[in-house]
């Protein structure tokens, strides 16, 4: 039977939101599926653990892996699979890293692991292989191999794996393996108690993995817009993403009143804040503002604002704290000091915004 996964990742959105940006606003339409996947740019980025917002491989525990140094498709299944608690447990990273890089020699625990083993340098990095492993070494038949990965799974597991145990020794002796080495080949076996990828799953979080790192060195501002209007997701929060964009030469505008759509847009080149981004507004209350403003027209007044939209006093204070307001500049009102407080140059009279007055 074909076991087929169908995951709500927000990363999936982010890249689609990404895709529709470029082609908007850069007249390109970028197919991943045929874009390069040998790029030594972008493997360079990922070397450098510059990955911050990427999917997979943007965790402190991935950005501590540039030792694997990616260089393939191939390279990027193994690094979004052996950050996982089964390979961890089991004891493959380490060895996995320095056998790759020339550290330590290629070893097998028994001959017979070889041709299941071969590809990962004679570590078990992938669910299938612990499967492949107890057919190889202990004798085991498909059946009894889908019995081990089912009772490695399943939450009240003990019990199950101590009786599957019981029958790998009693395999491997049978196959002339040696009851030490058939001990130590179970306990790595065992470690997968708390998780790994089959190698499918880890083959499409690293094609996506690469794909994100490809869309985040070529364009940078869709990148980031497309993460913003997805949040929340991934590790960081919204302030380390922009900071990080910053960092790669994207202007960020903030929000503004007339300019700003509920989520984050590409004005120009820079990304501009949504509304929804300030702090109480809400994504339905920003949708209502941007309604408002489509249906009767820009904003041009603090007043016009406070009265078509009726929000709170909080939220006026945090779009104002926000610069929301900077495109008013030109009819005069400025923010001094206390949020509750407005300068309007013009007849330089001061308004109180917890009062009843009106605003002009």
């Amino acid at each position: 039977m074909v076991k087929i996964d169908f995951l709500a990742l927000g990363m999936l959105s982010s890249i689609d939101r990404t895709l529709d940006l470029i082609d908007k606003h850069r007249g390109v339409g970028v197919d991943l599926s045929r874009i390069d996947f040998k790029d030594d740019a972008v493997y360079d980025r990922i070397c450098a653990a510059d990955t911050i917002g990427t999917f997979q491989v943007e965790s402190r525990a991935q950005q501590q892996l540039p030792r694997v140094r990616p260089r393939s498709l191939d390279d990027m299944t193994v690094q979004v699979a052996i950050i996982r608690p089964g390979p961890i447990v089991g004891g493959s990273v380490n060895p996995f890293i320095n056998r790759r890089r020339g550290l330590e020699p290629i070893a097998y625990d028994h001959p017979s692991l070889k041709p299941v083993l071969e590809e990962t340098w004679g570590v078990i990095l992938y669910q299938d292989q612990v499967l492949q492993v107890a057919m190889a070494i202990a004798g085991f038949s498909a059946g009894q191999a889908d019995a081990l990965r089912r009772a490695m799974t399943s939450k009240r597991s003990h019990e199950a794996i101590t009786k599957m145990k019981d029958v790998f020794i009693l395999g491997c002796l049978k196959n002339g393996v040696s009851m030490e080495v058939a001990k130590r080949v179970f306990g790595k076996i065992e470690g997968f108690q708390e998780y790994g990828f089959p190698k499918s799953h880890a083959v499409a979080f690293g094609l996506m993995a690469y794909q994100s790192c490809y869309l985040k060195y070529y364009y940078p501002a869709e990148f980031l817009c497309g993460l913003l209007n997805e949040q929340p997701m991934g590790f960081y929060p919204p302030a380390v993403l922009i900071n990080d964009a910053k960092r790669r030469g994207v202007q960020v505008l903030p929000p503004n009143i007339n300019a700003s759509g509920a989520d984050c847009t590409i004005e120009n080149g820079a990304v501009r804040i949504g509304l929804r981004y300030t702090a109480e507004l809400g994504l339905d209350a920003a949708r209502e503002v941007e309604r408002e403003r489509s249906n009767g027209g820009a904003y041009r007044s603090l007043y016009s604002f406070i009265q078509r939209t009726k929000l709170k006093k909080r939220v006026m204070a945090n779009l104002i704290t926000a610069g929301a307001f900077g495109s008013l500049n030109s009819v005069g009102w400025q923010l001094y000091g206390s949020w509750d407080y407005c300068i309007v140059p013009k007849g330089v009279r001061q308004m109180n915004v917890s009062s009843q007055h009106h605003y002009r």
